[in-house]
């Protein structure tokens, strides 16, 4: 009987702190006070570290800055700063996906958000393909280009997922590097060019080689006519006709 009546007096004591918790809950409602939500703290990640965002995983391996991009004929200068990621990217879905310029945003510590430059493919190089098609367990690496004003600092890389995807990380840029120019696109052309030149002098020369018209090959020619042996039979020469 004793114990009996410890356990019901222990009950109703139960009964009445949580009456009273629901009733200041209900009360603060009431009144317009909300009770407190702790909401989880969004992680930041470090550079070369593979980050899961959906299906794809990002890495960013190297950060620079600069403040003129393009070649001597076609280059963009800012008064302010470009900034330049590269990242590697893999699909880890079972199948291909896209890669859209609006999964990336930059954001200083001014909480200020910047766009990736619209037109960075025409100045640098080793750009990140707008649209993209990546294969299911493959990977792709390429650079996407920012512009920033001179004071932005504790520079953060923003990585969102698909259109009607909330997901979202946050990777701290660190070792960012100023290159003062970023050359990688007059180091394509020149090279593009040496290529042209060099073919071109081989094709000359093997043209100059050659007895094509107006030459011919003859036994003899006047001496006059007689521009060589070139690629005429043995004993014979290429004249000009």
């Amino acid at each position: 009987m004793k114990r009996f009546l410890l356990v019901s007096i222990f009950l109703l004591t139960l009964l009445f702190i949580s009456g009273c918790a629901e009733s200041t809950s209900t009360q603060q409602t009431q009144q317009g006070v909300k009770p407190e939500v702790k909401t989880p703290q969004e992680t930041t990640y470090a550079m070369n570290q593979n980050v899961n965002v959906d299906y794809l995983a990002y890495k960013v391996t190297k950060v620079e800055t600069f403040r003129e991009m393009g070649t001597s004929m076609f280059d963009k200068q800012t008064n302010g700063k470009f900034v330049k990621v590269y990242l590697e990217i893999t699909n880890n879905a079972k199948e291909t996906k896209q890669i859209f310029l609006p999964r990336f945003t930059l954001m200083d510590n001014q909480e200020r958000q910047f766009d990736r430059l619209s037109d960075d493919m025409m100045y640098v190089a080793d750009y990140l393909e707008f649209g993209e098609q990546l294969q299911p367990g493959l990977t792709t690496s390429g650079a996407i280009v920012f512009e920033l004003p001179k004071d932005a600092a504790d520079i953060t890389l923003i990585i969102s997922g698909d259109w009607t995807s909330i997901s979202r990380i946050k990777i701290a840029l660190s070792n960012i590097k100023d290159i003062g120019k970023d050359t990688t696109e007059k180091d394509k052309q020149d090279k593009m060019w040496d290529e042209s030149m060099k073919e071109g002098q081989q094709k000359t020369k093997e043209l100059m080689n050659k007895c094509n018209a107006p030459f011919s090959c003859s036994s003899s020619c006047p001496d006059m006519m007689d521009v060589g042996q070139k690629d005429c039979p043995s004993g014979k020469v290429c004249c000009m006709q």
